[in-house]
């Protein structure tokens, strides 16, 4: 597919944007320019009466980790200087001296210093907005303004700078599309604190997480899935270094939220979760949705299929399906406060607001999403049983199976634990 251009040079050699960004770009850097030596499928230019360091190095990346070749080029000529990389809005850039990582920044909102300390645990969320307040309205660094609030010490604040720095790396050499340019020299204004941190091993940790994060997400899509611990096989225990990230997986907290109770990032939590599982000793389940509307449209899905079914040509059972639940939910308790005015409506499905506003009424003791969610299983699980009475047994077999996949992420066993056919169970119908 060819790419859509961003100038045009018509023939009198006038330079004219196309598109909206473009201009913005030409219009951002209004000026004179020197035309560099260049083939003739790139254009090069500097800026007139602007010193700029030597650039060493360009070029574009379209592959992942193809920058790690650059990376390599660098360390091995002990080159001094800064790699920018640019990925749309993203710009990372990594500085050197004779090869080594001395400091890296980022514009990217999750590489900030702030988040990484949120990230990590080192601060609550709450204590990250408290301290980005004071740093606008002090002027003072992020860094600076966690130590004089007290929510870090100076020394936790060198090894957090320390891991931003890391991720700002791996972030810049896993891009598979970017352009980068390296520029001779240090600008020492740039740089917030100098590390000395090896480029050589850097560059082997990023290939690592590449190859073992590709496997593992084939068992753990992303981290915000939920380990939970299984019974554990007869004499089996974990390897000491899993212990930790054992004793959070409680089937409520995601990869992302063990690691920012234990000060790990998501590579080292899922590298560990992947450990328990193929050691039999944690299961993994999707993200279960948060929040009442949320929790209550995933249960629609559901109804809606149940009512489909009972609809269908052939079927005709609808009614008898809606006079059913209508009695069953009637009869049965919380169900009256609960869905009032929540419908349900023609297709089965239950007005999410509505049903929200009305938990808050209730004013529920225990967990409301829980307690919720215990309630619609039970609703879904009485329409389910009904539908099978209504149609014919192949066909409430296959619903059955549909209803199930439907609410995995609300209900199931966990992947790696012992099997279950089914997470709605309706009662025996036949």
């Amino acid at each position: 597919m060819a790419e859509a251009p961003d100038l045009r040079v018509d023939g009198t050699g006038t330079v004219h944007p196309v598109g909206r960004r473009a201009s913005q770009e030409l219009r951002a850097r209004a000026g004179e320019w020197r035309l560099l030596p260049a083939p003739p499928g790139i254009l090069l230019a500097s800026r007139v009466g602007e010193v700029l360091r030597p650039l060493r190095l360009a070029g574009e990346v379209r592959a992942p980790g193809a920058l790690c070749d650059v990376v390599s080029t660098i360390a091995q000529g002990a080159y001094t200087g800064e790699l920018t990389v640019f990925e749309d809005d993203s710009v990372r850039a990594v500085h050197f001296d004779h090869g080594n990582v001395v400091w890296a920044s980022s514009n990217r909102e999750g590489e900030r210093l702030g988040e990484i300390l949120w990230r990590f645990g080192a601060i609550t969320r709450a204590q990250l907005d408290e301290v980005v307040a004071s740093a606008e309205k002090t002027g003072k660094r992020v860094g600076e303004a966690a130590i004089e609030l007290e929510f870090v010490e100076p020394e936790e604040l060198f090894l957090m700078m320390g891991r931003q720095v890391e991720e700002i790396f791996y972030a810049a050499v896993h891009l598979a599309r970017a352009t980068f340019f390296f520029f001779d020299g240090l600008d020492e204004a740039k740089i917030a604190r100098r590390l000395h941190l090896g480029t050589g091993q850097l560059l082997m940790e990023a290939a690592r997480r590449v190859d073992e994060l590709r496997f593992f997400r084939e068992k753990i899509p992303s981290d915000a899935w939920v380990p939970t611990q299984l019974a554990p096989p007869s004499g089996r225990r974990p390897p000491p270094e899993l212990v930790e990230v054992l004793a959070q997986c409680d089937g409520r907290r995601s990869i992302a939220e063990i690691g920012r109770r234990i000060g790990q990032l998501e590579f080292e939590v899922t590298r560990a979760v992947f450990q328990l599982t193929a050691a039999g000793l944690v299961g993994v389940m999707p993200p279960r949705p948060e929040g009442v509307p949320a929790i209550v449209e995933a249960f629609d899905l559901a109804l809606r299929e149940i009512h489909r079914a009972c609809d269908a040509p052939g079927v005709g059972k609808g009614a008898e399906l809606r006079a059913a639940i209508e009695q069953f939910a009637t009869g049965t308790g919380m169900f009256v406060p609960l869905l009032a005015g929540a419908g349900p409506q023609e297709d089965g499905s239950l007005r999410a607001e509505r049903v929200a506003r009305n938990v808050a009424a209730l004013a529920i003791e225990e967990e409301p999403e829980s307690w919720l969610a215990q309630q619609l299983f039970e609703y879904v699980g009485f329409a389910l049983f009904q539908a099978g009475s209504l149609l014919p047994r192949e066909q409430e077999t296959s619903l059955n199976a549909r209803v199930a996949e439907m609410l995995k992420p609300l209900r199931q066993q966990p992947e790696g634990g012992p099997p279950s056919s089914s997470v709605v169970t309706p009662m025996e119908s036949r």
